[in-house]
């Protein structure tokens, strides 16, 4: 196991595999960054070079939004809805699904994740 990005990667499992394992980072945007790197998809983390990694680290940090700051931004978004009183704002405020979901039976998992 490898810790880059605040992130425990699986050193034998492909590049593009292991940075889906960062929150904030899925199959398009690992793809993307594995391009512009001028890697290949099937390259796996044991394969490169520090040099690589840090340049790697330095690509997805300048670029991309990930972990805390990413998960501190959608916290923010969601009080801004809230606070402006839209509709989803409304309906996490209540603890109801806020995208259409049906409401007579399946609402408990909404409400579970919302008591926080």
């Amino acid at each position: 196991m490898v810790y880059i990005l605040q992130t425990e990667i699986a050193e034998k499992k492909s590049l593009v595999i292991g940075l889906r394992k960062v929150f904030g980072i899925g199959q398009k945007k690992a793809l993307t960054i594995c391009l512009t790197l001028g890697l290949t998809k099937k390259t796996s983390l044991k394969q490169l070079t520090q040099e690589l990694k840090q340049r790697l680290v330095a690509f997805v940090e300048k670029n991309f939004k990930i972990n805390a700051g990413l998960k501190q931004e959608l916290v923010l978004i969601k009080e801004k809805q809230k606070q402006i009183k839209c509709y989803k704002g409304q309906r996490a405020r209540f603890l109801l699904p806020c995208l259409g979901q049906r409401t007579h039976t399946n609402a408990k998992t909404v409400k579970k994740i919302n008591k926080k």
